[in-house]
């Protein structure tokens, strides 16, 4: 087990739905192989690059910490992460959980931020169908309010050792994956797997379906081997799931000692809101990406609807 020395504070950071952010100062605390002249040199080297944002302190430790101290890769993952938020806006823009779609994600889609870790420090971010109609479903939403949990943790409790998605596959048809385009898929995967600044554990998908052959069919392009040795399936009950994740850290839905999920998803929706000036301000960094060609974008704009997959 490892689990790493955390300040009382950031420790209910989730917990208690704080908008607080994590200073500078508590992560040196926190973190001994955090070097203060590690951040400057990465901040010198952003500054002399033109499609950057100045990048605060807070920022660039996370980055840091999410490549586990690795110079070259923090620089990699920075780039990465600040390129797809300006070629993407439609997952990272508007952040605001008072705009029609994203009132419509939240009624079509589950989200909770569990309040208690794995045994391993992990944080548990949770992800379902609330409303199984597929004509609901709009893939970039669901990724926004998605990345929007993941940046709410990581803003008020800073680093950790890792998260953990619980996806649940209850309701999932064919007719949710048609609606996805090549495009956002490719982003998405590149976005989580080279650009995501925090450390990304597991992903545990429970109620599979006979589906999931077909969904993978679909994704795997997309999923380096590290990512697809993360991924693990759980069909019945829950007692495959819960080898991995005790019932301390899951929601009564899954057999677990914590309340619901729709109960969770109900203090999504509350954090979320009182996070909105935060993903506000934070849109300003994303500057214009350069234009894409032409014949890309029609590749990238196909749905899957269009695929054979039969």
């Amino acid at each position: 087990m490892v689990i790493c020395s955390v300040d009382p504070e950031l420790g209910r950071a989730v917990v208690d739905m704080s908008t607080k952010a994590v200073t500078a100062e508590q992560e040196y605390a926190k973190n001994p192989d955090l070097k203060k002249e590690d951040i400057e040199k990465l901040q010198e080297w952003a500054a002399t690059k033109n499609h950057l944002p100045k990048i605060s302190e807070e920022q660039m430790i996370l980055f840091y910490h999410s490549c586990y101290w690795d110079m070259e890769a923090t620089k990699s993952c920075i780039d990465v992460y600040y390129t797809t938020r300006a070629s993407t806006p439609e997952f990272f823009r508007n952040r605001d959980l008072s705009l029609p779609n994203l009132q419509q994600g939240i009624e079509c889609l589950y989200y909770g931020c569990l309040p208690v870790k794995d045994p391993n420090g992990y944080q548990i971010i949770f992800h379902g169908l609330k409303d199984y109609d597929s004509s609901k479903y709009v893939f970039a939403d669901g990724v926004k309010l998605l990345a929007m949990a993941m940046e709410a943790c990581a803003t008020v409790e800073g680093t950790i050792p890792g998260y953990i998605c619980l996806f649940d596959m209850k309701g999932v048809r064919l007719s949710h994956i048609t609606r996805l385009s090549y495009g956002q898929l490719r982003k998405f995967f590149h976005y989580i797997q080279e650009g995501l600044p925090i450390r990304l554990k597991a992903f545990h998908v429970v109620n599979t379906l006979p589906i999931i052959d077909k969904i993978l069919f679909m994704i795997k392009p997309f999923m380096k081997k590290e990512l697809l040795q993360m991924l693990h399936l759980h069909s019945g009950d829950f007692s495959e799931v819960q080898k991995y994740l005790p019932k301390e850290c899951l929601p009564s839905d899954f057999g677990g000692e914590l309340k619901s999920v729709a109960e969770f998803h109900e203090d999504y929706i509350d954090w979320m809101k009182k996070m909105t000036p935060h993903f506000l301000s934070t849109e300003i960094y994303s500057k214009d990406a350069p234009k894409e060609k032409s014949k890309k974008k029609e590749k990238e704009n196909l749905n899957l609807s269009s695929l054979c997959i039969d």
